[in-house]
């Protein structure tokens, strides 16, 4: 890590700022560390050695999938603060009705690290929270063997795909959503295929390629498992 980036860290995490971001070792960047070390139980030697490096990547991974979550910000998730993180952190601070400074201090983290909601991987969706999509979308398509709602989908995976929608600004099309046994049957599917559920859903995004749509879905932390069906549609699950 470069002394610059370093001073990012610093910077990003509320203990310096951005005119000391120079490059240059000096007595503020040596307070900063030594700040950021006592904050965080390591040997406040105002040296940014190893140890304060991985801490600050630690914890800025941790906002990064934040941020994600939070505002669909498209982050890399590399612990390293710059830019594009300080204008997710700039979106999440106005939503949540903070000042928007883009550092990540202590009232930002608390707001943004909150513990989780009480939605989990069993919660139904409840489409009245979901932006840009309506429960038929979701219906099982066998068209013979139900009335299309074998089951519900989940809370989790929608909002998943609702931020995917916002991401792309694109219309998202959902090929395949719930599955009553005999579609899933029929359709090739794994006799434990999280479709069955109302866990899972295929889709694609207009004019994004399955390549794109694949590498945004993997910075998603909700999602278990997904990979692209072919050139265009991508199939997402939770457990």
């Amino acid at each position: 890590m470069t002394i610059r980036q370093k001073q990012w860290q610093l910077y990003y995490l509320g203990y310096t700022t951005k005119a000391n971001i120079d490059g240059m070792l000096g007595p503020k960047t040596e307070a900063a560390t030594r700040a950021f070390q006592e904050d965080n139980g390591l040997v406040a030697d105002g040296i940014f050695g190893y140890d304060t490096e991985i801490k600050s990547v630690e914890i800025i991974k941790s906002i990064q999938t934040a941020l994600n979550a939070q505002v669909a910000a498209g982050l890399e998730v590399d612990g390293l603060a710059g830019e594009l993180t300080v204008n997710a952190t700039v979106q999440f601070q106005m939503k949540a009705g903070l000042a928007p400074d883009g550092q990540a201090g202590y009232d930002t983290r608390a707001a943004l690290l909150a513990p989780a909601s009480t939605v989990t991987n069993e919660t139904l969706c409840d489409f009245k929270t979901i932006k840009h999509f309506i429960r038929a979308e979701f219906a099982c398509k066998c068209g013979k063997y139900c009335d299309g709602y074998p089951t519900e989908m989940k809370q989790k995976v929608v909002e998943v795909a609702d931020r995917i929608r916002e991401h792309f600004d694109r219309p998202v099309y959902v090929s395949s959503g719930l599955r009553c046994t005999q579609h899933n049957i029929d359709v090739g599917g794994v006799p434990t295929s999280r479709h069955l559920y109302g866990k899972a859903m295929d889709i694609y995004v207009e004019g994004v390629s399955a390549a794109t749509l694949l590498e945004y879905i993997r910075q998603q932390p909700e999602i278990s498992y997904t990979y692209a069906i072919d050139g265009n549609y991508c199939h997402m699950d939770i457990q």
